[in-house]
């Protein structure tokens, strides 16, 4: 195991399906068992004893190799492993191919997935590591394209830009395109877990549309309610000021240079500037945040059980319970380890 939180197959499925924009389930399949036609794979001394598996890595792939030196799939692992993936987040419905799947990018993927794996961890679970998923993201860094082509690439860059923005991001759209990042609740919850801020100007026709209108009252409820223009000049995702990718019906442009992205910024400030913001209740940061993350922030920014309490609105036996949760599930030996670890997997 290299410490993502997966099993060996689910980790094998989601590191391969990351080395192509989209794929085939079939296809993907077919990949994953290397020796399909090809004899068997050469092991050296570190072939695992019969009947266990280990990983082995070549180049960007990463295989699951039985004892007999074949990739184990049988017994329905690899469909199981592909529809817990997809439950987890980390992998996502092709928007061009049907029945077709990418990758979601390890930078938003893998925090979210790590937060959601942290709490109610039982004995025997595989838990996440913060080392391992930093050097997985670390490694997945995309080469910066000026020019995107497709939905499935838009996804994936957006996804990119949004989970390393640490202040601000901005998305205008201009028209609705179902599975586009424009309308994707993990995107802005990546942006709102992290306390970035977010905003969001639509074109007014589009919150008529039901599934939008949908996602415009969660986006409320996250106290990040979206503006409405009754036009807009383009659809374009603004990320910390400095990076803006410019969509332009199948394409779109990544601007990266400061003389670029400060008119796109003048844009998005204009328009939301000029946007109706609706009816919405405010809600705090500490409102959107869950409960146990508020505790570790806490915990991290020095504070005592008591005072942590007062501020969470819980008794401290209920912050002391959830320390220790977090220990058992962080696998740390201090509350301070615990704080520490909960900031490298993105918790805080």
């Amino acid at each position: 195991m290299s410490g993502l939180g997966l099993d060996a197959v689910a980790e094998a499925v989601y590191l391969t399906a990351l080395t192509r924009v989209r794929w085939r389930i079939v296809d993907l399949a077919r990949h994953l068992d290397l020796n399909q036609g090809h004899g068997p794979l050469d092991l050296g001394d570190n072939r695992p004893a019969p009947g266990h598996s280990r990983l082995t890595s070549s180049h960007s792939r990463l295989d699951v190799i039985r004892g007999d030196g074949r990739l184990d799939l049988g017994g329905g692992r690899f469909a199981a492993a592909v529809d817990q993936l997809r439950t987890d987040g980390l992998l996502a419905a092709s928007v061009e191919e049907s029945g077709a799947i990418r990758a979601v990018d390890p930078a938003l993927a893998l925090p979210a997935f790590a937060a959601s794996r942290v709490w109610g961890l039982s004995a025997g679970d595989v838990r996440p590591q913060a080392l391992a998923i930093a050097q997985l993201i670390a490694r997945h860094q995309p080469p910066g394209p000026d020019r995107l082509h497709g939905l499935d690439e838009m996804n994936s860059f957006a996804e990119h830009l949004v989970a390393n923005a640490r202040r601000e991001v901005v998305i205008l759209s201009g028209e609705h395109r179902t599975g586009s990042f424009e309308f994707a609740a993990p995107i802005a919850e990546a942006v709102l877990r992290r306390g970035a801020q977010l905003r969001q100007v639509w074109r007014g026709e589009l919150i008529r549309t039901p599934s939008i209108g949908a996602y415009a009252t969660w986006l409320r409820t996250r106290g990040a309610a979206p503006r409405i223009v009754p036009t807009l000049p383009t659809t374009m995702l603004l990320a910390d000021r400095s990076v803006a990718m410019v969509v332009n019906g199948d394409e779109a442009v990544v601007n990266r240079s400061a003389s670029a992205v400060a008119p796109l910024c003048v844009l998005a400030d204009q328009v939301w500037g000029k946007g109706s913001p609706g009816n919405r209740r405010h809600q705090s940061p500490a409102e959107q945040t869950p409960r146990h993350h508020k505790v570790l922030r806490l915990l991290a920014d020095g504070l005592t059980d008591d005072a942590i309490a007062r501020q969470v609105g819980v008794s401290v036996r209920t912050v002391r319970n959830d320390m220790a949760a977090a220990m058992l599930s962080l696998d740390a030996r201090s509350r301070f380890q615990a704080g520490v670890r909960a900031a490298q997997l993105g918790l805080l």
